[in-house]
């Protein structure tokens, strides 16, 4: 079974209108397709910052209790 994304149903959907209209316009594809490199783009650097963002906030918890186990002696 081959599932589609909305990408690729939204591009047939567009080439189906540019056929029944009876012209193209290759310039909004092209630029559909810039749009979704940005948007992979934008997510994977997103999930790098969310990874960062844990791994700081479990470092800066590590420190603490450490910080705390020598208060302590």
């Amino acid at each position: 079974m081959n599932i589609k994304t909305p990408a690729e149903q939204m591009r047939e959907t567009i080439e189906k209108l540019f056929k029944d209209a009876g012209y193209t316009l290759p310039e909004l594809l092209s630029y559909i397709e810039m749009l979704e490199k940005e948007h992979e783009l934008m997510a994977d650097q997103i999930k790098k910052m969310k990874l960062d963002s844990v791994r700081k906030a479990s470092a800066a918890a590590g420190m603490n209790s450490r910080l705390k186990d020598a208060l302590r002696e």
